[in-house]
């Protein structure tokens, strides 16, 4: 079918002085009020060209997909009739929220010949359920507002740049129906996990845990978030989504997460990153002054600072990597010595955090002298992207559920990390086909006067 909408716009310039900034944003607001009404010209034009098939004597093949209700008052018998009559319209008015505005009309009825079933066909032929009230589109643009920022910023850059006015309250509704599928795993050599904090319903202390798959040069792929999921059964999913053994993980540290992550993968690594951070914590721990605790800080950072040599492994000597293997094992040897001062002076915790990282710091590096593959040798990006979600969790405030932070972790992960897995997820969601396709055929402009 095809539609013709003929639109004749009038612009006045006032006593024929106009700067650049009042054309343009004049036609920004006609735009806006354009596409409202353009939206509202194609959904009657195409709900009359419904109705008129469902009304005439055409077989069942031109109706494929619409007509289609149960025998009236038998409930789950399907009637075979696909003939009806006009039974006039709603007396209320329908709303439908889009990204290019507000469209609001009466749906036309039509009653089947045979059992005398009202319906509505428009809804079917648009794909909405019987009280949506928004596109999937329209949806689709505010939740990638809100992966990018918080609620409140998103929703107010939302309505003050695409003219869409969505309050907080419902973005936080809508995030309930994304429902972004769980990630397979591929074949990136790299694991990384950390979890943090929220506040849960009903005001108790909730745990949102992710977990990605990295390669070299920066590729990322998210596997998955969880929220009140512990990292036994975590490991368990991811195992059973992975390709095959990672040749590295990259943690922090949390209790649990190097015990059952760590099996996924050949060797694991500490964050290098959390190490000074969490050994100076552990020796607050023990009462330890600042200035000790800074030092000590300072003395692992410098042990941890090696670095990969910037060409690749093929054109590195043979002595340089000696010299590589030689100030790894030099590192590792005052990094126990570290420990053993710590315990000769009775701090125990910090002491006991440095045992449990010990052979644990360098293996990106042992990676790279076999294999030539560069490792990672901190969380960071996790971290960065943790950050963002918790950032949407505490604005919220009291309400989330484990499956509610469960869904936004999975929303930040994928708009942030894996563009193509996102777009993939709302082509899916909005049956993007292709099947309306709107050309300009005629563009005039006159001047009046």
């Amino acid at each position: 079918m095809q539609i013709v909408v003929t639109v004749e716009l009038q612009v006045n310039i006032d006593e024929d002085r106009a700067n650049a900034n009042e054309i343009f944003q004049a036609v920004a607001e006609a735009r806006h009020e354009a596409g409202g009404k353009l939206a509202k010209s194609i959904v009657v034009g195409y709900e009359e060209n419904v109705v008129e098939l469902l009304c005439s004597p055409s077989g069942s093949v031109a109706k494929k997909g619409l007509g289609a209700h149960e025998v009236k008052g038998v409930e789950g018998r399907r009637c075979r009739c696909r003939t009806f009559t006009r039974a006039g319209y709603w007396t209320d008015t329908r709303s439908l929220h889009g990204s290019c505005g507000l469209v609001t009309f009466h749906p036309a009825l039509v009653e089947c010949v045979r059992c005398g079933k009202r319906l509505t066909p428009i809804l079917a032929a648009l794909e909405l359920e019987p009280y949506q009230g928004r596109t999937d589109e329209l949806v689709r643009q505010v939740m990638a507002a809100v992966a990018e920022t918080s609620y409140r910023r998103g929703c107010a850059s939302l309505a003050e740049l695409a003219e869409v006015p969505v309050a907080k309250s419902t973005a936080h509704r809508w995030a309930a129906t994304v429902e972004l599928p769980v990630q397979e795993g591929s074949d990136l050599p790299f694991l990384v996990a950390d979890g943090t904090g929220f506040r849960r319903q009903p005001g108790k202390r909730g745990e949102v845990r992710m977990v990605l798959e990295m390669g070299e040069h920066g590729r990322i792929r998210p596997l998955g978030a969880w929220a009140g999921t512990s990292w036994e059964v975590i490991s368990q999913e991811v195992k059973d989504r992975l390709g095959g053994q990672a040749r590295l993980f990259v943690g922090d540290g949390e209790e649990g997460l190097e015990e059952w992550m760590g099996r996924l993968a050949k060797a694991v690594n500490r964050c290098h990153w959390h190490l000074p951070r969490g050994g100076s914590y552990a020796l607050w721990g023990d009462g330890v002054a600042k200035p000790e605790r800074d030092a000590f800080a300072a003395q692992v950072h410098d042990l941890l600072a090696i670095e990969i040599p910037e060409e690749d492994i093929e054109f590195v000597s043979a002595a340089d990597k000696d010299k590589l293997r030689e100030r790894i094992e030099a590192a590792e040897k005052e990094l126990e010595e570290l420990r053993k001062d710590c315990e000769k002076k009775g701090y125990v915790r910090a002491a006991g955090y440095l045992a449990n990282a010990r052979g644990r710091l360098f293996n990106h590096l042992w990676l790279w002298l076999e294999t030539g593959i560069v490792g990672p040798r901190t969380t960071s990006i996790i971290e960065n992207t943790i950050k963002e979600l918790v950032r949407r969790l505490k604005k919220i405030g009291w309400n989330w559920s484990d499956a509610g932070a469960t869904r936004m972790g999975r929303v930040v992960l994928l708009r942030r990390l894996d563009e193509e897995a996102w777009e993939q997820y709302w082509r899916d969601r909005m049956n993007l086909q292709g099947r309306c396709k709107i050309q300009i055929t005629q563009w005039v402009a006159k001047r009046v006067a």
